[in-house]
């Protein structure tokens, strides 16, 4: 029985011993997200002031310390190792300590006003009879500043242009999504009532090049804004998948005013 104690528990211990050091390393992933995280929300508003001139409201402590310094990866780690502690990640399975997070995937107010800083660091076992070698661990903060987006309709020195709708397959831009070349109303009817039906304009319905071709079934498809019948109620000329631009977009784009909206 000695004998296999003497097996046993130094077995038993390196399992814990390995298990204990796996959860550290999950833990200070999360602290490490969350320090990240309180430094980027922090940049964010910085950004914002920068962007506007206008200093943040209750920016006492943390303003201070930005105010009048060029920001770099350098400060970042500065504020990363004081939210986690600094006493902390020395203790901890960071290799090297505090020492050894890196910032240098990280790209701070990006030509899109973007915050994107990527903590890299190699985490290693407190002994090396654990078992495993030290490997990489990353942590990311993706966010954009707080200065808004450009809203639709909207130009660079932020004039306010008219904003048209076009279809995917159409030729014309619509200057109002009401436009009833925009809002079909199909209705079916039977194939023998076709000669006899006109649409809102007065003409008479003809077969529609995409489904029209060949026999007519017993139930077509029209609609009042038109002048095609359809065979099939899911031909894409019974559909409208419409996208917005500027006005300025569809006229370079080649698009004509629709005749019903666009005057």
């Amino acid at each position: 029985m000695t004998v296999e104690a003497s097996i046993v528990l130094p077995l038993f211990l390196f399992f814990f011993l390995n298990l204990g050091c796996a959860i550290e390393m999950i833990r200070l992933h999360g602290n490490l997200q969350l320090a990240l995280w309180q430094i980027g929300s922090k940049m964010a508003v910085y950004g914002y002031a920068l962007d506007s001139g206008e200093q943040p409201e209750n920016s006492d402590g943390w303003w201070r310390d930005l105010a009048g310094i060029a920001v770099s990866a350098t400060y970042v780690k500065g504020q990363i190792i004081n939210s986690a502690g600094a006493d902390y990640l020395n203790g901890s399975p960071l290799t090297n300590g505090a020492a050894g997070i890196q910032l240098w995937e990280s790209e701070i107010f990006g030509s899109d006003d973007e915050i994107d800083i990527v903590v890299t660091y190699s985490v290693s076992p407190w002994n090396g009879l654990i078992g495993f070698w030290p490997f990489r661990m990353a942590n990311r903060y993706y966010a954009h500043i707080w200065n808004g987006y450009r809203l639709s309709g909207v130009g660079e020195a932020g004039e306010v242009t008219q904003i048209v709708y076009v279809t995917e397959s159409g030729a014309v831009y619509h200057m109002s999504m009401e436009c009833t070349h925009l809002q079909l109303s199909v209705r079916e009817i039977s194939s023998f009532e076709i000669d006899e039906m006109r649409n809102q304009g007065g003409g008479r319905y003809y077969p529609c090049s995409r489904c029209a071709g060949g026999g007519l079934p017993s139930v077509l498809y029209i609609t009042n804004e038109g002048d095609r019948y359809h065979c099939d109620r899911g031909c894409s000329g019974l559909k409208r998948t419409v996208s917005s631009m500027t006005i300025e977009q569809a006229q370079e784009a080649g698009y004509r005013p629709c005749s019903r909206c666009g005057g």
